[in-house]
């Protein structure tokens, strides 16, 4: 285990890349200083934590701190931060800490090991290349306010289509989580369920948020639910979705489009989303629109 000095250099560092990591000239400064402000919390409200020293013959090399972290009543192992200095990478460093993080959260009941990394450093790409990618957090500077295509439109949702879409929602969300590896059915459904009441407690009148339609043809052919002011000068997608049978007809983009314009109207000038791993059309849209990764989640099963 870390000493408190070791602790202390250790706090200090991750703070500094943490801050490199989300620090780019596309994003809200405030935005990627509150990046690392949320990432650095992890720490602090972890139920259980430990930071070890790495270390060689030569020396000190490096640090772990891995953590048991609840969210949403379930209790989840996270890896927050396996760094080893540069001069003694690709030399093992890293796998062993990774079996070192794994042994203390198996040891500890957890099924799974969750990782956030930095999809713009190769060497989190390499050192997680086991760990699949469960779900990539991406962002975008609106610059413009995009059309939509002739003869579709976009408004407020009604009070019945948001019944049906926030069971659905619901049921959705944890089917990708599910999907994606992350955690059982189950848990999934248990975490979808709080994190909905916890975002929603009035319904289709929450403040801050708004939830879209898109028609044509005199039907919702698909929806876009947008938090604003999630972050700093930053809206948040949390859902987007096309009705099945109008699929493969562009609605997906314009649905984009309309939370894009929604964000602009709100005062924000970033939209940022969460896209499941598994999800290649989704990332592919996204990617094609402008967005880029600024965090991959990671995890592997014990």
């Amino acid at each position: 285990m870390a000493t408190e000095a070791e602790e202390q250099a250790w706090q200090s560092g991750w703070r500094d890349r943490l801050q490199a990591w989300y620090e780019r000239d596309d994003v809200p400064a405030e935005w990627a200083r509150e990046q690392a402000d949320n990432r650095f919390a992890i720490i602090s409200r972890a139920t259980e934590r430990e930071t070890l020293a790495l270390s060689s013959a030569e020396g000190a090399i490096g640090f772990l701190t891995v953590c048991l972290v609840e969210q949403s009543s379930v209790m989840l192992a996270f890896l927050a931060d396996v760094w080893v200095v540069p001069e003694h990478r690709r030399e093992g460093h890293g796998a062993r800490a990774l079996e070192l993080a794994e042994a203390w959260a198996r040891a500890r009941g957890a099924s799974s090991l969750q990782a956030m990394t930095d999809p713009g450093d190769p060497a989190h790409a390499a050192l997680f290349a086991r760990y699949p990618v469960r779900a990539l957090q991406m962002i975008k500077h609106i610059t413009s306010r995009g059309e939509l295509p002739d003869g579709v439109t976009g408004r407020i949702m009604t009070e019945a289509e948001f019944a049906d879409f926030r069971d659905e929602t619901e049921e959705g969300y944890a089917a990708d989580i599910a999907g994606s590896g992350a955690m059982s059915l189950e848990k999934a459904k248990a975490l979808s369920a709080a994190q909905m009441q916890e975002l929603l407690p009035d319904g289709l009148q929450t403040a801050g948020h708004s939830f879209l339609s898109l028609c044509a043809g005199g039907e919702v052919v698909a929806t876009n639910w947008i938090q604003h002011h999630r972050g700093p000068g930053v809206s948040w997608v949390y859902g987007v979705e096309t009705h099945e049978r109008f699929r493969g007809k562009g609605y997906g983009r314009a649905a984009m489009v309309l939370g894009e314009q929604a964000t602009l109207d709100a005062g924000d000038t970033h939209l940022a989303l969460n896209v499941f791993g598994q999800n290649s059309v989704a990332i592919g849209l996204y990617k094609s629109m402008g967005y880029r990764a600024y965090d991959d989640g990671r995890s592997i099963d014990l």
